[in-house]
């Protein structure tokens, strides 16, 4: 899921490429998209998007592409950026709206409980609007910045804004209990994750080539050998009753999975806490077959045979991470699917590419004005979005839980 971050001084887009046009020198989203910059261009849950709002997200979904190699040419544009063949337009579009779905999302559900900014809050944006207008040399200058971005100093300050809500809007479900953590909240997270832990016994059917750097894997005999070893000891288990002070004294004495210079294993404990995919698939497979508590029979690795015991998830480690914040991504992840989305026939007819290349016209005459102005000013312009690395931003696609 998208994460919100606050966005003031630290967002660097890439400038974009285009042609001509003579329109409103106040609306960048005019000159751009034909669409004035508070014209509506989406609905979420019936509340407006603006277009500027809209535009500034299809352009961090542009330049996030291109610093990671993606729509470097004209013909790149033409190439699907996704493994189900999706044009890049329609995947560029959609990304930017679901980030626009979330902003609005978390404004809304903020508002419905009642959450607004703090005077601090909005001294701290204020404050980091005047930290990029210094860096970049003053007011005109964050002007020609926001205007890159093809948004207001209003919409951008509205967008940081968000960043806030969301925090208050998490501590305020948090001191309602909303957030507390169950122990089936717990199960239902490992379920979920495909989280679980075991013990094992690794009958090895393989050893270390005469280079030390590589494995060779045992004759047909050695493995028969091995496979007897392993079923001598799954034997000595059932007399047992499978009990797990019998496996941990037969795993110590006999499992060939690793030790240290003073021969002891280096998982006596078992791996406690095994995420999906960790393992190869036999053991995985395997293991999440048993019930707590039960001993598999032999199971066959590129490694060996493996004889399982399934144990409990380490609880403190699950807590750590099925936590608050965890439940407050699952809920907002919640409200993101229940959304309802109403797009315009503005945002239906919008080319991605047109747009990105009309505005780098726009700013490139605006450069040229300039300099040919002020010629010593062109000397020191203000930085390229295209030169810098697309900050994290709230646009950032991570882990519901970073």
């Amino acid at each position: 899921m998208k994460k919100l971050q606050l966005i003031a001084g630290t967002l660097a887009l890439t400038l974009l490429a285009g042609c001509g046009v003579t329109a409103d020198p106040d609306d960048v989203a005019y000159q751009t998209a034909d669409l004035k910059r508070d014209s509506e261009i989406v609905q979420v849950d019936g509340q407006s998007v603006d277009t500027e709002e809209y535009l500034f997200w299809l352009l961090n979904a542009i330049s996030q592409q291109k610093y990671y190699g993606k729509l470097r040419d004209d013909t790149a544009w033409e190439e699907s950026l996704s493994a189900d063949g999706t044009p890049t337009g329609d995947t560029l579009k959609a990304d930017a709206l679901e980030t626009a779905k979330l902003y609005r999302v978390i404004e809304t559900k903020a508002g419905e409980q009642g959450v607004v900014l703090t005077e601090e809050q909005h001294k701290q944006i204020e404050d980091e609007l005047a930290a990029v207008a210094e860096q970049l040399g003053g007011e005109d200058q964050l002007q020609a910045w926001l205007d890159a971005r093809c948004i207001s100093r209003e919409g951008f300050t509205q967008l940081n804004q968000v960043y806030y809500l969301n925090q208050g809007l998490r501590e305020k479900l948090e001191q309602a209990g909303e957030l507390t953590v169950s122990d089936a909240d717990i199960s239902d997270y490992l379920d979920q994750q495909g989280i679980y832990a075991a013990k094992h016994i690794l009958i090895s059917t393989r050893h270390i080539s005469a280079d030390g750097q590589s494995y060779e894997d045992f004759t047909d005999e050695e493995k028969a050998q091995a496979m007897e070893k392993a079923e001598d000891l799954r034997r000595q288990l059932k007399e047992a009753g499978d009990s797990e002070a019998k496996f941990d004294e037969l795993m110590n004495e006999y499992s060939e999975d690793g030790r240290g210079e003073d021969g002891a294993l280096y998982y006596p404990q078992g791996y406690t806490y095994i995420y999906a995919g960790q393992m190869v698939p036999e053991f995985e497979e395997g293991a999440k077959a048993l019930a707590v508590g039960e001993v598999s029979e032999p199971i066959e690795t590129d490694y060996g045979y493996h004889i399982i015991l399934r144990i409990a998830v380490d609880q403190e480690q699950a807590k750590q991470e099925c936590n608050a914040d965890y439940k407050f991504n699952q809920l907002t992840q919640k409200w993101l699917d229940e959304a309802q989305v109403k797009t315009t026939k503005a945002y239906d007819e919008l080319d991605p590419k047109a747009f990105y290349d009309r505005l780098q016209s726009v700013l490139d005459a605006r450069e040229a004005a300039r300099a040919s102005a002020s010629p010593a000013a062109s000397e020191a312009p203000v930085e390229s979005p295209a030169e810098s690395q697309p900050a994290a931003s709230p646009a950032e696609t991570a882990s519901a839980g970073g």
